[in-house]
């Protein structure tokens, strides 16, 4: 590693660069890179390179540090660096836009096998929470700006209730730690983050429907009209399944006719449309089954 300014020749004299220059060599290739006019942030920038071209060659995962040391240096350099094979195409990513970034976070979750609604509403809360903080690079990002922003969603903006707060929070945390396993990223900004206890704002509590209710909740929908292109005892059959199953509305529509065992009285849910995000066996009552 030698630090130096380069020197030049004019019709009259030999002149020295503003700017130092670092030398370095990396897998036998010598390489020259620009630096600062002062000598101090050279240096600096010097041992940066000298650290990875060490780290890149005993093949040690670089320390923390380092890691957010590339996330916020200057495109340039960041290319420079790849080009030579010093910093992989996928840690070069962090230089790349939010919006950029988001995009693959959806693709990765298509890929895993979630549903395209789930990967929708997940997609869509963190991309809120990143637009409403006016987030553009993923140095920009802060769990305060975050927290703040979700807490005006409650207080000052829309009145979200606590629940949605948390899953807007869940959201742009997925986000964060995904850019950190995909090796985007050193560490997530918003990990520490906790949501709110949801006990203490209820808005709309959910209890299980008396035997009379789901009574006359059947005996409607069976003598009641078409709705949304589903007749009444249609309409009466999905209750029933949902009442007896417990199944959720995304559930219930992932349903085939392959999905019911008639003779062994069981429907079955696949794992991409489970809550629980496996295969669900659940018996019916063999009157239903009928």
């Amino acid at each position: 590693m030698r630090l130096f300014k380069s020197r030049y020749k004019t019709k009259s004299e030999t002149k020295e660069t503003k700017n130092w220059y670092i030398e370095f060599y990396y897998q036998q290739v010598r390489h020259r890179l620009p630096a600062f006019t002062d000598k101090g942030q050279s240096e600096a920038l010097a041992r940066q390179i000298e650290h990875l071209v060490q780290s890149k060659g005993s093949g040690i995962q670089l320390d923390a540090q380092s890691m957010r040391w590339l996330e916020n240096i200057p495109d340039k350099l960041r290319l420079f660096l790849v080009r030579i094979g010093l910093v992989s195409e996928q840690r070069a990513a962090a230089g790349k836009t939010l919006q950029q970034h988001l995009q693959d976070f959806r693709q990765s979750l298509s890929d895993r096998g979630n549903t395209d609604q789930h990967v929708e509403l997940v997609v869509s809360r963190a991309t809120r929470v990143i637009a409403g903080c006016k987030f553009i690079n993923w140095s920009d990002i802060s769990a305060n700006k975050v927290q703040r922003y979700i807490a005006d969603l409650r207080n000052n903006g829309e009145g979200i209730s606590r629940q949605t707060s948390n899953f807007y929070l869940q959201a742009i945390k997925q986000f964060c730690r995904w850019m950190v396993q995909d090796h985007r990223a050193s560490e997530s900004p918003a990990e520490h983050l906790k949501g709110l206890n949801v006990r203490t704002d209820r808005r709309h509590d959910r209890r299980a429907l008396e035997p009379d209710e789901v009574r006359r909740l059947l005996e409607a929908a069976t003598s009641g009209p078409e709705r949304i292109g589903v007749a009444g005892p249609e309409r009466a059959m999905l209750y029933r399944v949902a009442v007896e199953t417990g199944l959720r509305a995304g559930e219930l529509r992932s349903l085939k006719v392959s999905s019911f065992d008639l003779d062994g009285c069981t429907v079955t849910v696949e794992a991409a449309y489970s809550k629980h995000r496996r295969q669900d066996t659940i018996p019916l009552r063999p009157d239903t089954a009928l």
